[in-house]
């Protein structure tokens, strides 16, 4: 039984054992026990009505009295803003909705989610279809354009010497300079170790003969072809000793604790240095910079350099059985999210930032748009009919409504038996006598 029954059944029993006193006390006038019943049913009557016209008259016209009543209907405008205004201002206030937000860890949601789903692979499969479509819709002759553009403005900051020194310096450190060097030392010791190569020895010796018997005299000639007939002078004896001396010193090029080796290094990093500090290198590096720069197919050579990468990182050819749609493009990036990852793992201080990031970007976007909450609450509202708008406000605080009522009948009847008993014990046989006695 809800509260709007119980209020009127209360008003009505009220009522009944009114109806029943009034008899009881026409019949028995001067009974102490039925005038006080009476009295204080009447009191109860009274409040029950005044209590139920009141609350009635927040809905609809009670009696069909039209002064001051059917306040809420009356009032719609009114009472729309202050509902909108309390639940925008007071239950869904911006202070409270971000207290809320900080206790929600998105972060540790999100890591966690994404830790079940494959981490890094998951990861890295999820932003392929994203970084693939932003690189097709890319258009490589503007691209080129734009980085021709660039190179020319920026190109004569570039100083090649200090730069050439640095990345040698990083390569030396990286082993990159090694291995430069063994796979030299290794095409050398290819090269020299053909027959081709003892033949060209063969006849750079001849070339030296020639041009030694042909500058010197009769003499020197004369003793030339003693030599050769005693076979003194073997061209192809000396070209087989020189070319394994070449290999002998070439396998110990390879070597990378050998003596040679680390002049020759040495040697390089020396010179590598010296044209750091070389200004006129530098100029004629500039030179040559400004020169190709200015050349037409630049620019033609950039696009078809970047047309072709964007076709290696958007085209699907050469998957690992369909589950890759970029093998290219997805081993580029899986390294960079793959370290990233791992990272943001071991940082608690980065996941704490990222954390309050987000709780402040949610925070800036709903203080932004906050007002819509209220406007939300009004254009619903405002589709209300006043019969919808009454039963709105019932349903919300109905209950308390007719406990109004009943209070009313509850305080009445306690206060009629106040006045009764004032009024018996202490108004007529005191206050009445002394008033008697000052009206002639």
């Amino acid at each position: 039984m809800n509260y709007h029954k119980k209020a009127n059944l209360t008003l009505t029993a009220v009522f009944i054992f009114f109806l029943g006193a009034a008899v009881l006390e026409h019949f028995y006038p001067h009974n102490f026990g039925v005038r006080l019943v009476y009295f204080v049913l009447e009191a109860a009557l009274v409040g029950g009505i005044a209590d139920w016209f009141a609350v009635t008259a927040i809905f609809r016209k009670p009696l069909g009295w039209g002064f001051h009543t059917e306040l809420i209907p009356r009032n719609r405008e009114k009472v729309i803003e202050a509902v909108a205004s309390m639940v925008q201002s007071e239950l869904l206030h911006i202070d409270l909705i971000r207290k809320k937000i900080e206790r929600v860890p998105f972060i540790e949601s999100l890591l966690n989610y994404v830790e079940k789903e494959g981490g890094p692979v998951y990861l890295t499969n999820k932003l392929l279809p994203y970084l693939q479509r932003y690189i097709g819709k890319q258009q490589p002759h503007r691209l080129a354009k734009a980085l021709t553009e660039y190179l020319h403005r920026n190109s004569k900051t570039w100083t090649l010497g200090h730069k050439l020194q640095a990345v040698s310096g990083w390569a030396l450190n990286q082993g990159y300079i090694d291995q430069g060097l063994d796979r030299l030392a290794e095409g050398l010791l290819d090269k020299a170790s053909e027959g081709e190569t003892r033949q060209v020895i063969v006849r750079y010796f001849e070339e030296i003969k020639q041009e030694k018997v042909s500058n010197a005299g009769g003499l020197f000639r004369t003793l030339m072809g003693f030599v050769e007939m005693s076979d003194g002078l073997n061209l192809d004896e000396a070209a087989d000793a020189l070319q394994v001396e070449l290999l002998l010193t070439l396998r110990k090029l390879q070597d990378r604790n050998s003596p040679l080796r680390a002049t020759l290094k040495d040697h390089l990093m020396d010179q590598i240095a010296e044209l750091g500090q070389d200004q006129l290198f530098e100029e004629q590096v500039q030179q040559w910079k400004d020169a190709v720069l200015k050349e037409p197919f630049i620019e033609s050579f950039l696009e078809s350099v970047i047309k072709t990468a964007i076709d290696a990182a958007t085209s699907p050819s050469g998957g690992t059985g369909g589950q890759v749609p970029c093998p290219t493009l997805y081993r580029l990036l899986h390294p960079y999210v793959e370290k990233y990852w791992v990272s943001l793992h071991e940082n608690g201080v980065l996941r704490e930032r990222m954390n309050a990031f987000i709780v402040d970007s949610l925070c800036r976007m709903i203080k932004n748009e906050h007002n819509l909450i209220g406007n939300l609450v009004r254009e619903t509202l405002s589709t209300y009919t006043d019969q919808d708008l009454n039963q709105f406000v019932q349903d919300k605080a109905g209950n308390d409504l007719q406990w109004i009522r009943i209070n009313g009948s509850m305080i009445g009847g306690v206060v009629g038996l106040i006045l009764f008993l004032f009024l018996e014990f202490f108004y007529n046989p005191f206050i009445i006598p002394v008033i008697m006695n000052y009206i002639p």
